[in-house]
């Protein structure tokens, strides 16, 4: 088990996208979930993890995932038989009272499902469908009594678009909604026996008796959008309209089956609809969905939490989704002096819509510059806290004599940054070879000033770098006796930073503007997990 210094970084999903779906952008939302956990021990935590649901991505028609970040960067990612993934953090070392905090946003596109399938569709068994026709946790696909009531149902049928079709009926009619703990949550055999439940209720029953009909079917988890309002207006006023907050979520599940030609459609069987105070088949929702508020996560799996934790208790779990179109739009940098630097273009770019680097002018960035050392503490303070970084929030922080705490224009980014420094454990700090900011910059000033060297850079970065250092990078001016040559070592094996073409490193150069972006660039891109 390794010491506890979680840092944390971008964690991007592969984008895919579905042929011969259409998606509009007003349907576009970002599902954010953020969990903080604490350690309520007296000491430091000896084994402690904490495993949260990832997901799939782009698994089902009427959705597209653009993106997943994930803070902090996952120590591993695990998957399950479904290929639901999972984060999970070593947090062995987490201190009395310490706090864990990750956050994982979905970047998605939703849309409906009205595809006219014909009703003399059938099933086809392949590799990726067969898994779906076997029983398992919820889903008694197996059980005497399901199986007898399944034929029964689809007694003289002979497609299996209608036998689904026979099923979805008797459970969207005849099953009632009942949250109760007696019914709930308890699978289908429950339900045949009850015909009482939840979603979960009337999905695992709907999807056991196709299962047991060998029709491949699967159950999806995730959640409704509903739209959630306050009575009355701003004033307090409850005799107005409506006032309309924003969207919600509810925990949902749903069901799919896999037709020929047509893949993996949608079944939603906990729609209750009536006529004249009688129930109807809602067949709006079999093989269709008909309005955008359904965001899938991941194949339903009841024998895997969504969150395991060891060691530490949850003290927040808080689930929000926005609107795309209510975020402001990526700003766009209008420097006309970066042409000659192509390499470094997109980083530049990159960095200064989330708000890490500025220019000297609208139109002038300057790329040949070289960085001094506060700006550069700047830059890289910005992104740790881009990045929503785990940091110290009462940790110390260290002035030096030449750099004034009350007026400075760097101090929120310098005080960040310390304190990003101060979740580590001495032990770790001291097994990369520094552990106060002053060992990079010595003690008797920091000269804010001053041009940041190469190795200096590298040093003030290596805290936040992977610990492997299995590197055959070598440089003939870097020697056993080189200042940080440890970092070196470490930035070359990330892939971080370069040599020069002579083979050297040149630790005690300065470096250029442009320069920083792309190091910052590959910082970031370097810790993308990418999720096929």
């Amino acid at each position: 088990m390794k010491k506890f210094s979680k840092i944390l970084l971008l964690t991007s999903l592969l984008i895919i996208t579905l042929a011969g779906t259409v998606f509009a952008n007003d349907n576009r939302y970002i599902l954010t979930k953020e969990m903080v956990y604490e350690s309520t021990r007296r000491t430091e935590l000896p084994s402690g993890f904490v495993e949260i649901l990832i997901g799939n991505t782009n698994f089902t028609q009427y959705q597209k995932d653009n993106e997943i970040m994930i803070t902090p960067l996952p120590d591993e990612i695990r998957e399950d038989e479904f290929g639901n993934q999972y984060a999970y953090f070593d947090i062995t070392g987490l201190l009395p009272g310490q706090k864990f905090k990750v956050t994982i946003k979905r970047d998605s596109e939703i849309e409906t499902y009205e595809q006219i399938i014909p009703t003399r569709s059938d099933t086809e068994i392949t590799s990726e469908t067969e898994m779906y026709l076997d029983p398992s946790t919820k889903i008694d696909s197996d059980d005497p009594e399901l199986i007898a009531k399944a034929k029964e149902l689809t007694e003289g049928i002979t497609t299996d678009y209608k036998k689904a079709q026979a099923i979805f009926e008797y459970v969207n009619v005849n099953m009632s909604y009942d949250t109760s703990s007696t019914y709930s949550n308890k699978g289908s055999l429950s339900a045949l026996k009850n015909m009482r439940g939840v979603c979960e209720e009337f999905t695992t029953l709907f999807v056991a008796m196709c299962r047991a009909l060998d029709i491949p079917a699967r159950a999806v988890e995730g959640y409704k959008i509903e739209d959630v309002y306050a009575s009355g207006d701003k004033s307090g006023d409850t005799s107005g309209d409506d006032l309309y907050l924003g969207k919600g979520l509810i925990n949902h599940v749903w069901a799919e089956i896999y037709l020929a030609e047509f893949g993996w459609v949608p079944v939603e069987p906990t729609v209750i609809y009536t006529v004249n105070g009688e129930r109807k088949p809602y067949l709006n929702s079999f093989c269709k969905i008909d309005t955008p508020e359904y965001i899938s996560v991941a194949i339903y799996n009841p024998d895997r939490a969504n969150r395991r934790i060891k060691g530490v208790e949850e003290v927040k779990y808080e689930e929000s989704i926005i609107e795309k179109a209510q975020i402001a739009p990526e700003a766009q940098n209008t420097f006309q002096d970066i042409a000659h630097v192509d390499w470094a273009i997109e980083d530049i770019q990159s960095l200064y819509a989330k708000g890490v680097i500025k220019g000297y002018s609208e139109y002038e960035y300057r790329p040949d510059n070289s960085i001094s050392r506060i700006e550069f503490i700047t830059m890289l303070s910005r992104v740790m806290k881009y990045y929503d970084t785990q940091y110290e929030e009462r940790g110390l922080v260290y002035y030096y004599p030449d750099y004034d705490e009350n007026t400075h224009w760097s101090k929120p980014e310098y005080d960040f940054l310390l304190r990003c420094y101060q979740i580590l454990n001495p032990s770790d700090l001291a097994s990369i070879g520094f552990d106060s900011i002053s060992d990079v910059f010595g003690t008797g000033a920091l000269n804010p000033d001053k041009a940041i060297t190469r190795a200096e850079v590298v040093a003030l970065m290596d805290v936040f770098l992977d610990s492997s250092t299995n590197s055959t990078i070598s440089f003939s001016d870097v020697k056993w006796s080189t200042n940080f040559r440890s970092s070196i070592e470490k930035a070359a094996a990330n892939g971080l930073i370069n040599g020069y073409p002579d083979g050297t490193f040149r630790p005690d150069s300065s470096i250029t503007r442009a320069e920083m972006a792309a190091i910052l660039g590959r910082y970031i891109s370097g810790n993308v997990y990418s999720m096929n």
